[in-house]
């Protein structure tokens, strides 16, 4: 039987699939209001502040004086600001299922990384999960020539992949950090903090202006998004303090189920033997790519 405290990290990584799965589709309807830089914006700034509001629960003078401080600062130059940008840029492209999909390719590049510096040897089920994860998105994104969607498809496919290789490399990254500054929401709050203050530049910088009046509704969803956020990255890196990055990056990677169910459920997607074949053969995939990779 297997023990307790080894289903945890599990369990742990699949409440963080479940609050990622969310954010996609949040993020899909406020994309309908906002433009992807404001919505991140908002989406960043909803993460800061729950984390400010449950402040008097973490924060700790000390964690501030720690190398894993400086970690997670220098982490959220990258992410989640820009990886959830460019998220941001592939759903309003292509849709929350198959960007989601896209996305969830992370832990390839965390297994990727393991080879390269690690010298972690290919073996036949690391080879298959490649091949079943390629399958899985050529089946998504297979559309008749020429077609507008396929272009659609074919754009949001380099902001989705940018966005995996960002999320598979931060999943290393937070793994050393949490070795080094065991508080899983000050680790939270340090990556979110710096990438609203990079998105606010950002945006002064590009739009040469702050953010005025915006629509209600894309504040509601992207709002929403930033809440799931929030959750998914605090249950990410706890799942990372108790585990192993190999256990908990494919149930992490299994996200695009739950954004499917949920686009489903509120019917801005179809529920057709593509999407789910599709779907099915990256989450496969990933699975074999990143337990094999230990």
């Amino acid at each position: 039987m297997t023990p307790p405290e080894t289903l945890l990290p599990v369990l742990v990584s699949l409440v963080s699939a479940i609050a990622f799965g969310g954010s996609g589709v949040a993020a899909k309807r406020g994309l309908a209001h906002l433009d992807p830089l404001a919505g991140t914006l908002v989406a960043v700034a909803t993460c800061v502040v729950a984390y400010l509001v449950l402040a008097p629960f973490w924060m700790r003078a000390e964690d501030w004086f720690t190398a894993g401080f400086w970690v997670f600062a220098a982490m959220g130059i990258i992410q989640p600001s820009l990886s959830m940008y460019l998220a941001n840029e592939a759903y309003s492209r292509a849709g929350a299922t198959i960007t989601s999909t896209f996305s969830a390719t992370a832990p390839l590049f965390a297994a990727a990384l393991s080879i390269f510096f690690l010298g972690e040897r290919l073996t036949g089920a690391l080879a298959a999960g490649i091949l079943l994860t390629v399958s899985g998105i050529v089946a998504l994104s297979w559309s008749p020539r020429g077609s507008r969607r396929q272009r659609l498809v074919a754009a949001a496919l380099a902001f989705a992949t940018a966005t995996a290789a960002i999320r598979g490399f931060n999943h290393f990254v937070g793994k050393v950090g949490m070795e080094l500054l065991p508080n899983v929401f000050m680790a939270a709050f340090c990556s979110f903090a710096v990438s609203f203050v990079i998105l606010a530049a950002v945006y002064r910088g590009r739009r040469g202006r702050w953010p005025g009046r915006l629509p209600a509704a894309g504040l509601c969803y992207f709002g929403i998004m930033g809440l799931c956020i929030a959750t998914g990255i605090g249950f990410l890196f706890a799942a990372l303090l108790m585990g192993q990055v190999i256990v908990v990056s494919p149930i992490a990677g299994t996200y695009p189920v739950f954004t499917l169910l949920a686009s489903v459920a509120l019917g801005d997607e179809r529920f057709t033997g593509k999407v789910l074949w599709g779907v099915g053969l990256v989450v496969v995939g990933v699975g074999f790519v990143s337990t094999s990779a230990g």
